[in-house]
């Protein structure tokens, strides 16, 4: 009919600006003051310590000592060998270790899940042993074994020394090797052994299986564990600090500068060269690899048609994995070593003295107070997050989630840093107490409660807090009984995760002990630097038998709650 015009299909759609989205969560938030409020007052926690800490230090990177505007402290940066020195040492040795992590972690999913070697259990208990530990006591045992006056010095009557681009790679290696295998491991699991099975029907060996069916298919996984494997070596601390041999790497030099020389903007320009690279892994895992499916189009994957390594690779790989086992397992069995005898190598002797030291001692107890404070602030505002992404139209929620997950993406270097440069002046004067050592932990894995909580979520059916709205209960009231109850397995992983990595973490909170005050790792750290190795040992073998009595109480409470933690 004249005057009538058609609408092309998706023409309304197109028609919707970009902040239409915006508008209608604003409007829904509305009339859920509660939701708006939190929202808002969680927006504002992430803003001041998450976000600008990171703008401090990029700030800071743009300025002279006295505050004043330049460029010249990047083109010092390439300039002067000190600096650019420190970036390309991290770089080589981030791609170093991580090519070594990725194919030690492959080796070990192949032997779990691809054989049934009698093995293959222990393998995996040992492969994950690291989890529970600082990752540089692992430098701590490499300087006992391959030390100057090491045990391999000794023993070979020879001058051996492995301190330096070894040390740093072998330590490295078996810090991010459980992490790399369980990204890994969770692959290999989903995959079906169909197209494995079809390949070797039309005659393939399982040289050509692994090479063409199996690797393509778990390709997502590996790069994401190479990713992750990347971004924790540069951000390490603890290694090359101790074992680096005096060699300059991004995250130790710009300690040096900040904490001896005062120089807090060159300092910040190493931290951003820190920040770069972590910020593009993160970019590229959330644009281009999260959600990537590792399953085939058959359904379901059946353990029983997965296709099992014959002895051409079963062999080598198992070889490889023992061995490597057998090094993991002696680097704690020469921590236990040092913290029971008097003077290693020298006067070995069992002894109990390293355990009576009141700082030590100290120390512990500060850790404990700092990781308490931390998950109990990081667990609870997890759940919380989660609820309000998943579940409430609230404005700005994909940022919020993305803010979260920025404290863990960004090294603890950077933070560190942004923490001293934004929280030693007024408004807010944190540094020097224990508070902004609490707070810098909970907002650094405040993104583990969240992911757990949304993951949580999910599984749960919404109709279960529909009905609790129909029957007249307002918001908070369901959030507390319905969602809350449902929610004890994502609280306890967010907790106990924030405990355990607060006991043990290193790279920003050293930049936060004020003097007189230390934390465990940090004077673990001290002492192995000074040469106590007897007590530092000691300390280490306390913490890490918090580690495991916290996994043990999870444990327990899960037990006793009804609550299903899988692996744990």
């Amino acid at each position: 009919m004249a005057g009538t015009s058609a609408v092309a299909p998706g023409a309304v759609a197109a028609a919707r600006r970009p902040w239409d989205g915006f508008l209608g969560d604003l409007r829904q938030s509305a009339r859920e003051p509660v939701t708006l409020a939190a929202a808002t007052g969680l927006g504002l926690l992430l803003a001041v310590f998450v976000l600008l800490p990171i703008g401090a230090v990029l700030i800071q990177s743009f300025q002279t000592r006295t505050g004043a505007f330049t460029l010249r402290n990047y083109a010092d940066f390439f300039v002067h060998r000190f600096y650019y020195r420190a970036l390309l040492n991290s770089l080589i040795l981030a791609t170093a270790t991580t090519v070594v992590v990725v194919a030690l972690g492959l080796a070990f999913t192949l032997v779990v899940t691809r054989t049934r070697s009698p093995l293959r259990h222990a393998l995996r208990w040992v492969v994950l042993l690291p989890l529970i530990a600082p990752p540089f006591i692992f430098s701590l045992s490499l300087i006992i074994l391959g030390g100057r006056r090491g045990l391999i010095a000794q023993a070979l009557g020879i001058d051996f020394n492995v301190k330096g681009w070894p040390g740093v790679l072998i330590a490295q290696t078996i810090s991010f090797l459980p992490l790399a295998y369980l990204v890994i491991e969770n692959v290999f699991v989903s995959l079906s052994g169909t197209l494995e099975e079809a390949a070797t029907d039309l005659g393939a060996d399982q040289w050509t299986v692994l090479r063409t069916v199996t690797l393509p298919l778990a390709t997502p996984g590996l790069a994401k564990a190479a990713l992750l494997v990347f971004i924790m070596s540069l951000a390490d601390f603890g290694n090359p600090m101790l074992i680096g041999g005096g060699r300059g790497f991004l995250a130790t030099d710009a300690y040096l500068l900040l904490i001896g020389e005062q120089n807090a903007p060159m300092a910040s320009v190493l931290a951003v060269f820190l920040l770069l690279p972590a910020l593009g892994a993160f970019a590229v895992h959330h644009l281009v690899l999260r959600g990537r499916s590792f399953t085939t189009i058959t359904g379901t994957p059946t353990v029983a048609a997965r296709q099992e390594l014959g002895r051409l690779l079963r062999g080598p790989l198992l070889a490889v994995c023992l061995a490597t086992g057998v090094v993991i397992a002696a680097t704690f069995g020469l921590i236990i070593m040092g913290a029971f005898t008097e003077v290693l190598l020298i006067r070995n002797r069992f002894t109990l003295e390293h355990f009576q030291s009141p700082i030590g001692w100290a120390a512990i107890t500060a850790s404990l107070k700092m990781s308490l404070g931390a998950a109990t602030i990081a667990a609870p505002l997890g759940i919380v997050l989660a609820y309000l992404i998943t579940r409430r139209r609230v404005p700005g929620r994909t940022a919020l989630e993305f803010a979260a997950l920025f404290g863990l993406a960004v090294p603890g270097t950077v933070m560190g840093i942004g923490y001293i440069l934004l929280f030693n002046t007024p408004p807010l004067v944190l540094t020097g107490s224990l508070l902004i050592l609490v707070l810098n932990t909970a907002f650094r894995e405040l993104s583990v409660g969240m992911e757990a909580g949304i993951s949580k979520l999910h599984q749960l059916d919404p109709s279960l807090e529909e009905a609790s709205r129909a029957l007249g209960a307002g918001l908070l009231a369901t959030f507390g009984r319905v969602v809350v109850p449902l929610m004890g397995t994502a609280f306890l992983a967010g907790f106990v995760y924030t405990f355990m990595v607060g006991m043990i973490t290193v790279s920003a909170v050293v930049f936060l002990v004020a003097p007189g005050m230390n934390l465990a790792a940090v004077y673990i750290l001290n002492l192995a630097e000074t040469g106590a190795i007897g007590l530092a040992c000691a300390l280490a073998v306390v913490l890490v038998a918090i580690v495991v009595a916290s996994l043990g109480l999870l444990r327990v409470m899960a037990q006793r709650t009804g609550l299903v933690l899988g692996g744990v």
